[in-house]
């Protein structure tokens, strides 16, 4: 609802849409107990929680990107995984086979990965 005061016009029930303490930071810290709860949570679904929350919609990608911030808060990023499997043992694993008919002799495979 648009109001004119003289000088003004301003908006009433509204906040624009970027609203500069509701960052995406502030936002992921509110939905962390969601994330947690559900990784899989939809944006749509954040952007409807902040509002009823906060009383302000905010936008798609300011959403996504809290949502982003939380499930790295919550479960840790790719630098973690990274880390853990770094120092891991190379695993081989050998299997062979005995070759009939024309062809005469053993088959050996010999397959091995680490954690790079």
């Amino acid at each position: 609802m648009r109001r004119y005061n003289g000088r003004h016009t301003f908006t009433i029930g509204t906040i624009s849409q970027d609203h500069f303490k509701l960052n995406s930071d502030t936002v992921a810290k509110a939905i962390r107990p969601l994330v947690k709860t559900d990784p899989s949570i939809k944006v749509k679904s954040i952007i409807a929680k902040v509002q009823s929350r906060f009383n302000y919609t905010i936008s798609y990608r300011k959403a996504w990107l809290a949502k982003q911030k939380s499930i790295v808060k919550v479960f840790g990023g790719w630098e973690d995984y990274y880390q853990r499997f770094k120092y891991c043992k190379p695993l081989v694993q050998v299997d062979g086979t005995y070759l009939y008919g024309k062809y005469k002799g053993a088959l050996l495979v010999a397959v091995a990965q680490d954690g790079n």
